[in-house]
């Protein structure tokens, strides 16, 4: 089996319910019969051992979701991959795929694991956490459950009483350990409605002008792009942190999962529901970089979206 030499993007194109299909940027392999594939879950890439895939989440701890129905990313070189990966499918056990060579001459199967994750076999739904009682007698942080969402200890004020960050700078994640920005309504630079283009400095085609090129250093630290959003977050310490970053399109798929709405709504305010930018790369015809996005159910689109349109963000510290 020869293995391309460049990983490729994963592009539906509607063949058929259980099969889809993989196109290869042009130029990164000129062998009709390459396969190749790496699998993902979460943002943590699966080891690969001949044609054995394993995707051990047990770093995650107690996480918010459910490998009894859970969908994988695919960067894959190849033809056509069935059954579709991203349709939610039981992980307890293991789950092949088959990936045809772009000539039909060669088939491989892949079987891909999921382990060390027993916390998502029944995670509970998310239960706002009890909140932190207003006089304590000591300074002492309220205690963190292993589900839900929780307001993030600040400090302790001049009365020795503990104060927490307010929901519009930062929520915890008590499942992930994942801290979320949160958004105003007041008009400054994170008000919620302000919406940001995503060009990056990986040095990929994405900016239009005499056919698409990278972007310029003025594109990528222009006030009206993601990454200066990014760097004023964290030049100005949001809830203490300087490591506030795009999430990937998996993390910001479990914020905006269709169960978690009560949640957004009580923990979240000011949340537009609309698309959002992500950390997560898609690269399309002629090795032109869109960014991935989050619907506003959730979903994903593995295409992505051009990375000159404008769209809101939610940065995330992951501790």
């Amino acid at each position: 089996m020869k293995i391309a030499s460049l990983k490729i993007a994963l592009q539906t194109i509607a063949v058929a319910t259980s099969m889809t299909v993989l196109v290869a940027c042009s130029g990164n392999s000129a062998d009709p019969t390459a396969v190749a594939a790496d699998f993902s879950a979460y943002g943590i890439k699966g080891t690969v051992s001949g044609q054995n895939i394993t995707i051990d989440l047990s770093g995650l701890g107690n996480c918010a979701t459910n490998i009894e129905n859970m969908a994988v990313g695919v960067q894959a070189n190849g033809a056509t991959i069935s059954p579709d990966p991203r349709v939610p499918r039981d992980y307890s056990k293991p789950v092949d795929f088959t990936i045809t060579a772009p000539d039909g001459s060669t088939k491989v199967t892949y079987t891909v694991t999921v382990k060390g994750a027993a916390c998502l076999a029944a995670a509970p739904t998310p239960t706002p956490a009890p909140a932190p009682s207003p006089t304590p007698k000591a300074c002492t942080a309220a205690s963190i459950g292993s589900t839900g969402y929780s307001l993030v200890f600040k400090g302790c004020d001049a009365n020795n009483i503990a104060t927490y960050y307010d929901k519009t700078e930062c929520v915890r994640d008590n499942a992930t350990g994942l801290i979320w920005e949160g958004k105003t309504d007041d008009g400054g630079l994170r008000d919620k409605d302000n919406i940001f283009r995503n060009f990056d400095t990986s040095g990929h085609r994405q900016a239009q002008g005499d056919g698409y090129r990278p972007a310029t250093v003025n594109e990528i630290y222009n006030d009206t792009n993601a990454q200066y959003y990014i760097d004023h977050v964290n030049s100005n310490s949001i809830c203490g942190y300087t490591n506030w970053m795009l999430p990937s399109q998996s993390v910001l798929t479990v914020l905006y999962s269709a169960n978690n709405t009560t949640a957004l709504a009580q923990y979240f305010p000011n949340t537009v529901f609309t698309w959002y930018w992500t950390s997560s790369e898609s690269i399309l015809e002629n090795d032109v970089s869109w960014a991935k996005v989050v619907r506003p159910d959730g979903s994903t689109d593995n295409q992505g979206a051009y990375r000159g349109e404008y769209k809101p963000v939610r940065l995330v510290v992951m501790n």
